[in-house]
C-alpha cells in the first residue's frame, strides 16, 4: 500500500460516515445555518487531525499502540484504548443494522433481514481477514466504480432545488451545540482513526490530508443542502434518509435503472461495507495487541462478527438505533477528539522523559 491508497481509503471512510447517518442529524441539530455545525466538525476533527500526525510523525514506524506502550505500559495502555474499544462495538452494530435496513427498504423488500446481516457481515469478516492491506487496495477500485454514481446522485437533484430553502443562513444563538444530533454527527471523524494503526513510515502529510478533508466538506455540504433546498427544512426533518428520497424525485427514463435510488444504496451500502471492514479489522487488532495476545486473530474475529450479528438482530426499531446512538456519541467524542489529544500529549511526556 502507498500513500495514495491510504488517502482514498481516508476519504472513502468519511463519505461512508456522510452518507449514512450525517444529513439526518445536521437537519434535525438546527433549523438554519446547517453550514456552520459542519464547518465546526471539520475544523475540529482538523485541529485534532494534525496533533495526531505530528504525534506520529516523531516516532517513525511505530503505531499509536507502541507510543502508548512505551510511555504508559500495558495497563496505562488498556485504560485509554478501552472507551474507543466500547465506541468499535457499538458503532459496528449500528451500521450492521442500519445497512440491512436500507437495503431491505430499497432493494430487497421481501428478503428477511437475517439474511441481508448475514450476508453483510460475512463479506466484512472476510475483508477483515484479509487485513488492512487488501482493504486499501480494494478502496481504490470502490472510488472508481462508487463517486460516479455518488456525485451523479447528487448533482442531478439540482433542477429541482428552490434556493429560497437556503435561508436563514445564520445561527447566532448556535443551538446546535446543545442538540445531541451534532455529537452524533462526530462519527465523520473516525475515518482518520485508522491512521494511527499503520507504521507511520506510510502516513499522509498533513497538507494532502487538508486537500483531502477539503473534498470531504464539499460532499457533506452537498448531502445536507441537498435535501434541503429539494425539500425544505419543515419537511427535510422529518425524513430517515433524506439524500435517498432527494434522488427519487428525479425521473430520469433513459438511466439504465429507471430508479436513481438504488444507484445511491448500492453505492453508499458498498462503501458501509469499507468502513465495517476497516472498524472490525481495528477492533481484532486492538483486543489482540492489549488484551488476548495468545488467541489466534481469526477465533476474535469470528466471535465479534457472530456477536455483532446476534446483537444487531435485537434492536427492534429505528427509536431504540436513536438511543444507541445517542449513548454512543459520548465514546464518539472521547475516540475522536480526546483519545488523539491524549496520545499527543502521552508522546510530549515521553519524549521529555527521554531526553533527561
Amino acid at each position: 500500500m502507498n500513500k495514495a491508497q491510504i488517502l482514498t481509503l481516508f476519504i472513502l471512510l468519511h463519505l461512508a460516515s456522510i452518507f449514512a447517518i450525517f444529513p439526518e442529524r445536521i437537519i434535525s441539530a438546527t433549523s438554519k445555518g446547517h453550514w456552520m455545525p459542519i464547518t465546526l466538525l471539520f475544523l475540529a476533527e482538523l485541529l485534532v487531525l494534525w496533533l495526531y500526525l505530528k504525534t506520529l510523525s516523531k516516532f517513525p514506524g511505530k503505531t499509536v499502540v507502541d507510543i502508548c506502550r512505551d510511555a504508559l505500559g500495558n495497563w496505562g495502555t488498556r485504560l485509554i484504548v478501552l472507551p474507543m474499544l466500547i465506541f468499535l462495538y457499538i458503532e459496528l452494530m449500528l451500521l450492521m443494522y442500519f445497512q440491512s435496513v436500507e437495503i431491505k427498504a430499497v432493494l430487497l423488500q421481501r428478503t428477511p433481514p437475517t439474511a441481508t446481516s448475514a450476508l453483510f457481515i460475512i463479506l466484512c469478516f472476510y475483508a477483515a481477514w484479509k487485513g488492512l492491506g487488501v482493504i486499501i487496495r480494494a478502496s481504490i477500485g470502490l472510488c472508481i466504480l462508487l463517486m460516479p454514481f455518488i456525485f451523479f446522485s447528487m448533482l442531478i437533484s439540482i433542477q429541482n432545488f428552490r434556493i429560497s430553502y437556503i435561508f436563514p443562513i445564520w445561527d447566532s444563538d448556535m443551538t446546535f451545540l446543545t442538540d445531541p444530533d451534532f455529537y452524533v454527527c462526530t462519527v465523520i471523524s473516525i475515518g482518520f482513526l485508522f491512521l494511527g494503526m499503520i507504521p507511520s513510515k506510510q502516513q499522509i502529510g498533513l497538507g494532502k490530508a487538508a486537500a483531502a478533508m477539503g473534498i470531504i466538506f464539499v460532499f457533506a455540504l452537498g448531502s445536507v443542502y441537498v435535501p434541503l433546498l429539494v425539500f425544505g427544512q419543515e419537511t427535510a426533518v422529518h425524513l430517515q434518509y433524506p439524500m435517498l428520497m432527494a434522488s427519487d424525485t428525479i425521473d430520469l427514463e433513459w438511466v439504465v435503472f429507471d430508479w436513481l435510488p438504488s444507484f445511491y444504496v448500492v453505492a453508499s451500502s458498498a462503501l458501509g461495507v469499507l468502513k465495517v471492514s476497516v472498524l472490525l479489522w481495528m477492533l481484532v487488532t486492538l483486543l489482540q495487541q492489549l488484551f488476548m495476545p495468545k488467541i489466534n486473530r481469526v477465533w476474535i474475529l469470528s466471535l465479534a462478527c457472530i456477536s455483532l450479528y446476534l446483537i444487531s438482530l435485537r434492536i427492534p426499531d429505528i427509536n431504540a438505533l436513536n438511543s444507541y446512538l445517542y449513548f454512543n456519541s459520548y465514546f464518539c467524542v472521547y475516540s475522536v477528539i480526546g483519545f488523539p489529544i491524549i496520545v499527543f500529549f502521552t508522546a510530549q511526556w515521553r519524549r521529555k522523559k527521554v531526553s533527561r
